[in-house]
């Protein structure tokens, strides 16, 4: 029995559902937040946001050599992930987006 993954039998693949929050700037371009069906793994994740929110929003989670820009902090369930790389998504996973905060006097 699976239990937490949706069977794709036409593509014969396992998915995972996630959640992508998006906050500040990120938010008013996109929306508050996107759910997906990916192949298990942040990168897939984003990839599949893409498809729904457009190609430009793949520039604002990787930089011109495909890493996940560093301007950016990226959490998974509460998880930063420069500080623990985290390749596999596990079932529901909560992604939150936060761009550069800009402030001003």
């Amino acid at each position: 029995m699976l239990v937490g993954k949706t069977f794709n039998a036409r593509k014969s693949n396992f998915f995972v559902k996630a959640r992508i929050e998006l906050y500040a700037t990120l938010r008013e371009k996109y929306g508050k937040s996107i759910e997906v069906e990916c192949d298990g793994t942040l990168r897939g994740a984003f990839l599949a946001a893409s498809k729904k929110l457009g190609e430009d929003f793949l520039k604002e989670i990787f930089d011109e050599n495909g890493n996940f820009r560093k301007d950016r902090i990226i959490t998974v369930n509460g998880r930063n992930i420069k500080d623990e790389m985290i390749e596999v998504l596990p079932e529901n996973a909560r992604i939150a987006v936060f761009p550069p905060v800009a402030g001003g006097a």
